[in-house]
């Protein structure tokens, strides 16, 4: 019997992060993109039902509050992630 991988829904601006994508799979996990734009995040986690999301936090706080409102979603963990810029 296969045992299921953890699956996880990383959503971005539009621009998938290729590398992050890559080393969520190669640690075993079931790894799906979507875009935060046109509630694209909100109808792939609907759809897919992840065992948790990582949303890229600098997008803006509306797509949390879709995810946290929509009775479909709102149990799904969520961990932000937040890129901070370094200034020379």
């Amino acid at each position: 019997m296969t045992e299921r991988r953890t699956r996880v829904l990383l959503v971005h601006d539009g621009t998938p992060d290729t590398g992050h994508i890559k080393h969520l799979s190669d640690a075993g996990l079931d790894v799906s993109d979507a875009s935060a734009a046109g509630g694209g995040a909100l109808a792939a986690a609907r759809t897919l039902q992840p065992d948790i999301i990582v949303l890229d936090f600098s997008i803006d706080g509306g797509t949390l509050q879709e995810l946290k409102h929509n009775p479909a979603t709102r149990n799904i963990p969520v961990i932000a992630l937040v890129e901070l810029l370094k200034q020379d």
